[in-house]
C-alpha cells in the first residue's frame, strides 16, 4: 500500500517539475521555492533477503565480534574462577521387603502390598528420599564419624586428607573404590561425641548432599559434592552406612515391640480361653438339659416332626369331615357315592338284574305269577341288603372323621406342650450359645496369636535387610564442577546470541539512510550516482594494483605501500580525486554523476547546476569540485562558483587565494574577469567566494547576482555552484530560483 508523505521541494533532483504557491506547475528546469509542502506517493518496501542480513552482519562485524568475545571471555574467566567441585554417588535399592521373603501372610509385621502413587512417582520410595534428606540422618554421620572435629570436614580442600582413619569404621562392602589404605591416619575415635551440633555443620552437610530417586525404578541415588574428592566419597559411604543401620535399628526395634505386644496378648488370651471354658461348664452342669438340648437341638427336631403330623392330620380330618357332612344331608344319594366299594357296587349290580327279569317277564306271564312273586321278593331283600351296606359305609366314614378329629386335637395337644417348654429353654439356651460362642471364639484368637508369634520370631530370625547396594561410591578422579565443554559451549551460544542481538538491536534504532535504493523508496526519487567512501576506496585491492603500473606522471596519489597521499598533489587537494587518481573507482563515480546529470532532462542538460546538502560537511564542496572536474574533462566550458560566502572552501582545495572574489564583485569592489581563475588541468574556470560579507543572504538574492548568471550562461557549457546547506541558512533556496537543476 502507497504513504502519503510530505516533502520538502529542495530535494528535489535536476528537471524535476515543481509545484507553484496555487498547485501549479512550474515547466522543468525552472527552480522555484516556496514554503509550503508538496505530495509524494511511497511504495512498501520490500521485504529484507539472507543478504541483507549477512550485510548487516558484515556492516557491525567488530561490534558483533567485541560481543562475542567479550561473552566467550567472561564465560572462560568464571569457568577458571569457579572453585573445583567432585560428586560421588552410590546407589541403593530399597525394597518394602526384605530381599528373601518367607510366605508369612498373616505375619503383623507385613505392610500391605499395594503401593500407592501419587503423580506417577511410588510413595514409598518418596518417603525414603525424604528419611535419606532429613536433618537427623546428617546429624547422626556427623556425631558417629566425628567430623565436628575433622579438619578435612571442617576446611575442605582438594589435596587435604585425614580422612582415611575415620573412614577405617565404613562396611567394605561401602567403601569407595580408589580409596587410599595407606594414607596418613588420626588418632582412634572413641565413641560418638556428645553435645549439641552447630546448625552450620548440618547446614554445609546438607548443602553437600543430593538424593534422587531413578524414575521407573526402585533405585534411589546418593551425591555428595565438596571441594575434595576423598571427602566426597567418605561422606557417600558413610551417609549410606547410617542410613543401613538406622533401617535395621527402625526394624528390630518393631520386631521387639511385636514380640512383646504378642506375648502379652496371648497371656491374655490363654485366661480368657479358660474363664470362658469354666464358665461354659458351670452352666452345663446347672441345667443338663440344656446343654443336652443345645448340643443335639432334641426340642426343635421334635417341634417340627409334630408341626409335619399335625399338618397331614388337619387335612385327613377336614376331607373325612367334608365327606361325612355330604352324606349325612337329606337330600344326598348315600348310595351312588359308594358304588365304588366292591359290597355295595354287588349288591347294586344284583338288584339291577332282578329289576331286568322282573321286567321281561311281566309282558308273559303277570304280576301274579309265582314266578314274578318269587322276583320280586328278591328284588326286596337285595334293596334291603343295598340300604344295610351304605348305612355301614356311612357309619364308616363316621368313625373314621372321629378318630381323625381326635387325632388332630392330640397332636395339637403335644405340640402345645413342647412349644411351652421351648419358650421356657429359650432363655437359657441364649446362654448357653453365648458361653458356648465366647470359648470359641477365644481360642481361635489364641490360636492366631500363637502362630502369629511362632511366624513372628522366625522372620526375626532370618534377618533379611530391604536395603541392596547396586553400585558403591568412587573416589572421582575429575571435577564434576565447572563443566567446561557445557560452559564454553553456553558461552559460545551466549556470545552468538549477544552478538547477533547487539548488531540487530544497533541496525533497529539506526535511522540513517543506509543504500540508494533505500533513498530512493523513501524519497521516490531517482539516484542520480552513489560515491564511494574515499579512504575505503583507495584500500581496495584495485587501487593498489593501478597503483603498483602507475606510469610516475603524478596522476595516481596512491603509493605501493598502501600509505595515504600528500595533503596535495600538483597543488590541488587530494580530494580533486577526478583530477589526481582520475583511475580510481571514485573517478569513475563522479563521471557517472556527470552522465547523469547530462541525461537528467529530456530536452537539454542542465546549464547551472545548484549543490548543496540538507546539513553541514556531507560533501557538497567535494562533489561541486569533481562534477566540475569531470565535467572539464570532457571538453565543456565549466565555471565553479563558491557561493557559500560564509565558509568557503574551494578555494582551499584548488589552491587560490581568497582575498578577492564573489563578495568582492557583488559588493562593486571589483569587476567579474579579475576574480576569476583559470586552470589548464583540469580546463576549468573558478570564481572563490572572497571575504566573508556581513550580508550574505542580500548578496546572493540580489539583482546583480541574477544577472551575471544569465550573463555567464552564454560563455559557459556549465555552471556549477557550490553553496550553503539548506537547513542553517536560505541562500540556497534563494539560488536555487535561478538553477536548472539541484
Amino acid at each position: 500500500m502507497a504513504n502519503d508523505r510530505r516533502l520538502p521541494a529542495e530535494v528535489l533532483p535536476p528537471g524535476h517539475d515543481q509545484l507553484g504557491p496555487a498547485g501549479t506547475p512550474f515547466p522543468a528546469g525552472t527552480a522555484q521555492f516556496t514554503s509550503g509542502v508538496y505530495d509524494a506517493e511511497y511504495s512498501e518496501i520490500p521485504r529484507r533477503s539472507l543478504r541483507d542480513y549477512l550485510r548487516v552482519l558484515y556492516k557491525y562485524r567488530w561490534l558483533a565480534a567485541t560481543c562475542f568475545g567479550l561473552t566467550v571471555g567472561i564465560a572462560v574467566l568464571l569457568t577458571v574462577l569457579t572453585p573445583r567441585l567432585y560428586t560421588a554417588a552410590t546407589r541403593l535399592q530399597v525394597s518394602r521387603q526384605g530381599q528373601i521373603q518367607l510366605q508369612l501372610s498373616e505375619n503383623v509385621l507385613n505392610v500391605e502390598d499395594s503401593d500407592r502413587n501419587v503423580n506417577g512417582v511410588s510413595s514409598f520410595l518418596a518417603t525414603q528420599v525424604a528419611a535419606l534428606k532429613s536433618r537427623d540422618l546428617a546429624e547422626r554421620v556427623i556425631r558417629g564419624q566425628r567430623l565436628a572435629q575433622n579438619e578435612a570436614f571442617l576446611h575442605p580442600g582438594a589435596e587435604r586428607g585425614g580422612l582415611f582413619s575415620v573412614g577405617a569404621g565404613l562396611l567394605t562392602s561401602l567403601r569407595p573404590r580408589g580409596w587410599e589404605r595407606n594414607a596418613p591416619s588420626m588418632p582412634e575415635r572413641h565413641g560418638e561425641i556428645s553435645g549439641d551440633i552447630d546448625p552450620g555443620l548440618l547446614d554445609r552437610y546438607m548443602a553437600y548432599l543430593a538424593v534422587t530417586d531413578v524414575r521407573g525404578t526402585d533405585l534411589i541415588e546418593v551425591r555428595f559434592t565438596t571441594p575434595n574428592p576423598s571427602l566426597a566419597a567418605f561422606l557417600t559411604a558413610a551417609h549410606t552406612q547410617a542410613y543401613m543401620e538406622a533401617n535395621d535399628e527402625a526394624r528390630l526395634a518393631t520386631d521387639v515391640t511385636a514380640k512383646d505386644f504378642l506375648g502379652q496378648q496371648l497371656r491374655e488370651s490363654r485366661e480368657k480361653v479358660e474363664n470362658a471354658e469354666a464358665a461354659l461348664r458351670r452352666f452345663g452342669t446347672e441345667h443338663p438339659n440344656v446343654a443336652v438340648n443345645q448340643e443335639q437341638k432334641l426340642v426343635g427336631q421334635k417341634i417340627s416332626e409334630l408341626t409335619s403330623l399335625l399338618t397331614k392330620a388337619e387335612g385327613n380330618r377336614v376331607t373325612l369331615e367334608s365327606r361325612f357332612g355330604f352324606l349325612t344331608e337329606p337330600k344326598a344319594d348315600a348310595q351312588s357315592y359308594f358304588l365304588d366299594k366292591p359290597g355295595v357296587q354287588k349288591l347294586h349290580l344284583a338288584l339291577l338284574d332282578l329289576k331286568a327279569q322282573r321286567a321281561g317277564l311281566g309282558n308273559r306271564l303277570g304280576p301274579n305269577h309265582p314266578q314274578m312273586i318269587e322276583i320280586g321278593e328278591q328284588e326286596g331283600e337285595l334293596a334291603r341288603q343295598l340300604t344295610a351296606e351304605v348305612g355301614h359305609e356311612v357309619d364308616a366314614v363316621r368313625a373314621r372323621f372321629d378318630a381323625a378329629k381326635g387325632r388332630e386335637e392330640a397332636l395339637r395337644k403335644k405340640l402345645g406342650h413342647l412349644e411351652e417348654s421351648a419358650i421356657g429353654l429359650r432363655d437359657l439356651g441364649a446362654r448357653y450359645d453365648l458361653l458356648k460362642n465366647d470359648v470359641d471364639t477365644t481360642a481361635q484368637l489364641h490360636q492366631t496369636l500363637l502362630k502369629q508369634q511362632m511366624e513372628t520370631a522366625v522372620n526375626s530370625a532370618l534377618v533379611a535387610s530391604n536395603i541392596r547396594v547396586i553400585e558403591r561410591a568412587e573416589v572421582p578422579k575429575k571435577p564434576s564442577k565447572p563443566n567446561v565443554p557445557m560452559n564454553l559451549m553456553l558461552g559460545v551460544i551466549a556470545g552468538l546470541v549477544f552478538g547477533l542481538g547487539a548488531t540487530f538491536v544497533s541496525e533497529h534504532f539506526d535511522n540513517s539512510v543506509k543504500s540508494s535504493e533505500e533513498v530512493e523508496g523513501l524519497l521516490q526519487l531517482p539516484a542520480l550516482a552513489t560515491i564511494p567512501n574515499f579512504a575505503l576506496a583507495r584500500r581496495s585491492p584495485a587501487m593498489r594494483a593501478i597503483a603498483d603500473h602507475a606510469d610516475g606522471n603524478g596522476k595516481i596519489a596512491l603509493r605501493k605501500e598502501g600509505r595515504m597521499p600528500p595533503p596535495t598533489q600538483n597543488g590541488f587537494s587530494r580530494d580533486l580525486v577526478v583530477v589526481n587518481e582520475p583511475l580510481s573507482p571514485v573517478a569513475e563515480a563522479f563521471r557517472a554523476l556527470r552522465t547523469a546529470v547530462l541525461f537528467s532532462t529530456p530536452d537539454a542538460p542542465p546549464k547551472v547546476i545548484l549543490v548543496t546538502s540538507a546539513g553541514a560537511s556531507e560533501g557538497k564542496t567535494v562533489s561541486s569540485l569533481n562534477l566540475a572536474s569531470a565535467l572539464a574533462e570532457s571538453g565543456s566550458r565549466v565555471l565553479l562558483i563558491d557561493v557559500d560566502l560564509r565558509k568557503p572552501a574551494c578555494h582551499r582545495a584548488l589552491g587560490v587565494r581568497n582575498d578577492r572574489g564573489l563578495s568582492s564583485y557583488l559588493a562593486g569592489q571589483a569587476d567579474l574577469k579579475s576574480v576569476t581563475h583559470v586552470f589548464t588541468s583540469p580546463k576549468l574556470s573558478f570564481i572563490p567566494a572572497g571575504p566573508t560579507p556581513p550580508n550574505p543572504a542580500e548578496l546572493v538574492g540580489s539583482a546583480r547576482m541574477r544577472d551575471t548568471l544569465e550573463a555567464l550562461r552564454d560563455h559557459y557549457d556549465f555552471l556549477v555552484i557550490d553553496s550553503p546547506p539548506v537547513l542553517p541558512v536560505t541562500d540556497a533556496v534563494v539560488l536555487s530560483r535561478e538553477a536548472d537543476g539541484v
